[in-house]
């Protein structure tokens, strides 16, 4: 009966949220995209990887399959963009010169960024629940002309979701699970000559910039099929229906002390994406004594940008990863996502868990027309 009960909660989700995904237009509003190493050495998530507390940013149905873990703190640091050359404009600025950039802009301009997640990262995953709460910061930068604009974002995240075995029959195992959340953001533009970066903060930005709020819930849905616990397919809709309420202010200082907000406020979505996984995990006589696990996956994401007015290039939403765990403490990894290739790898010291990683991303829309690299590192209390 409770399973039976599951199944229709879970048809009811799907056919509600088909339904005003539909009713609303889909605007440019971004998920919440957190960072993990240890997924950008794998090639970006994956729809199948669901044997720990990465269950809830990847798909919702592992929670059934997922080993119990608590999350106590995280601290998960993504950079992209001419890193080591914008550390030496800093490290000259500390040592007394100027702060100029201009010399890193090429032809296609500069884009480089940063997204930072904890100390927040308070959560539980296992017996078919999940739920966490956490927080990021985003600082985005791009150069129009010889103007750079940076996009400031601090963003909470709470999220809480069940799934359910549909079947469990011989070597064949199905779940379905879905996953709330809600979410504030606050954004804060910046923009200053690529001469004079300080600009950016000259002044006292929280007083003069316009600051938006971006208030949201919603849910994502998704299904994991199993074989003999060797081979695994799925099926994730995130974000498939996500409101926001957008308000703007004056400034952030006046959103703080309880100003009014300078306009009314207006509704958009979160950009949905479905993603098919599979997943394949041989185990060979020979390497058990020192091997763990070793697993290959490869997903198709954003299946909707197909159909998109200006869609990416299919190949760039290939992602494919290796992980291998040697003696249940070091994972190897690599990967290949947006065309690029990712290596990384993963300690685990029992009381934290240290992950590094280093890929290619591509920014534009089709492969090589504006390409960089990014640097992932994380510092995991998970137990």
């Amino acid at each position: 009966m409770k399973q039976r009960r599951g199944i229709i909660v879970f048809t009811t989700l799907c056919v509600m949220t088909l339904f005003f995904s539909n009713s609303l237009p889909a605007l440019p509003e971004k998920p919440f995209d957190y960072p993990s190493a240890r997924l950008a050495a794998l090639g970006g998530r994956h729809g199948t990887l669901v044997n720990d507390f990465t269950a809830l940013f990847t798909n919702p149905a592992g929670f059934v399959e997922a080993q119990e873990g608590f999350s106590a703190a995280e601290l998960s640091l993504s950079v992209y963009g001419p890193v080591f050359d914008i550390a030496d404009s800093l490290v000259n600025y500390l040592g007394g010169g100027p702060l100029d950039i201009s010399g890193i802009v090429g032809p296609g301009g500069l884009a480089t960024g940063l997204n930072l997640s904890g100390p927040l990262a308070f959560g539980w995953v296992g017996r078919g629940l999940g739920f966490g709460l956490f927080n990021r910061t985003v600082a985005d930068a791009a150069t129009l002309g010889a103007t750079i604009n940076v996009q400031a974002t601090e963003e909470f995240l709470m999220t809480g979701g069940y799934s359910f075995r549909i079947i469990n029959k011989g070597p064949s195992l199905l779940d379905a699970g879905f996953l709330g959340k809600g979410f504030v953001r606050g954004q804060l533009p910046l923009s200053a000559s690529i001469l004079t970066v300080t600009d950016l903060f000259s002044g006292n930005p929280l007083d003069t910039q316009p600051f938006t709020t971006v208030l949201g819930v919603g849910v994502d849905l998704g299904v994991l099929y199993q074989f003999a616990k060797t081979l695994s397919l799925s099926l994730v809709y995130h974000d498939a229906y996500s409101p926001v309420l957008v308000v703007p202010y004056t400034s952030a200082l006046s959103f703080l002390t309880g100003g009014a907000a300078s306009g009314s406020g207006t509704y958009n979505t979160v950009k949905s994406s479905l993603d098919a996984g599979i997943a394949y995990s041989p185990r060979f006589a020979f390497l058990d004594r020192y091997v763990s696990r070793l697993t290959l996956m490869a997903d198709y994401r954003d299946i909707l940008d197909l159909w998109a007015l200006i869609p990416r290039n299919p190949v760039l939403n290939v992602g494919i990863g290796l992980e291998v765990v040697v003696l249940d403490a070091l994972s190897l990894r690599a990967g290949i996502s947006d065309a690029l290739p990712a290596l990384g790898f993963g300690i685990d010291f029992s009381i934290m868990q240290l992950d590094f990683a280093m890929r290619g991303v591509e920014l534009g829309l089709d492969p090589g027309i504006q390409t960089t690299y990014a640097v992932d590192v994380g510092l995991l209390f998970r137990y």
